[in-house]
């Protein structure tokens, strides 16, 4: 399965619409297809953090290698809190990277422990091979984006951060004071009724998003893997949108 994976992102997008409250499918199916998922693995990352219940407050030092998308550099200092609202917000790949590494017996248990957790939330379909989500190694399917989409959603955190547009840090690096302001990765962050949200590129993967929308009393999950432009992500993401309002 593994080895398709990087056609994926060019074929139809899979798509759902589910009603989280009432457990059922309002559009799309629960496909349990493995597909690469790029960030959408913060969520896992993050969750793993909050669930072995990490300290928040303690400042972690940047020692990794410069990624991607990134706007954090070695000798860096932030906290853990921080360094968090970067990788939801601003899916900086270093900041997910950080955390890895500092987590307790090193950065591998911290791997082990994000599948561990897959399987605790009957992730089935799914496997982490790192933090960021630029390996297209990382995968998983609807049916479980779905599931972590719901456990992840039960941390103030992670639903304070969908209400972003922008997160502003302020960081130090040796003697100098830094301020680092990264914008949201979608438009959608900050919408009313978006109550968890992360999104996703990579080649492999295609345009990813999954997002909890709360509406009449009722929370929906929308995901989509593998649409091919950012615009195409977008604009499904309106029609349902659209859908769950008439619902």
């Amino acid at each position: 399965t593994l080895l398709l994976l990087p056609i994926l992102a060019f074929a139809q997008p899979s798509t759902i619409i589910y009603d989280v409250t009432n457990n059922r499918v309002i559009k799309g199916s629960l496909d349990n297809s493995e597909m690469s998922i790029a960030s959408i693995s913060k969520l896992m990352t993050v969750y793993t953090v909050l669930k072995e219940n990490q300290d928040l407050n303690e400042v972690l030092e940047v020692t990794g290698k410069r990624t991607p998308n990134t706007k954090l550099s070695k000798g860096m200092r932030l906290s853990r809190i921080d360094l968090i609202n970067l990788a939801l917000i601003g899916s900086d790949n270093l900041a997910a990277q950080t955390l890895a590494e500092n987590f307790p017996v090193g950065y591998s248990y911290f791997i082990s422990k994000m599948n561990q957790h897959s399987q605790d939330l009957n992730m089935y379909n799914t496997r982490f091979v790192e933090p960021t989500g630029l390996s297209p190694m990382n995968y998983s399917s609807l049916s479980d984006i779905i599931l972590l989409a719901n456990a992840v959603h039960e941390f103030d955190i992670i639903k304070d951060a969908a209400k972003a547009r922008t997160v502003t840090v302020h960081t130090v690096r040796g003697k100098k004071n830094i301020k680092i302001t990264s914008n949201s990765t979608s438009m959608f962050f900050g919408r009313e009724g978006i109550v968890a949200i992360k999104t996703g590129f990579t080649k492999a993967a295609g345009f990813c998003i999954t997002m909890l929308v709360e509406a009449d009393d009722r929370i929906f999950n929308i995901t989509i893997l593998g649409a091919k432009t950012k615009k195409e992500r977008q604009l499904i993401v309106e029609r349902f949108l659209k859908t769950i309002n008439n619902t």
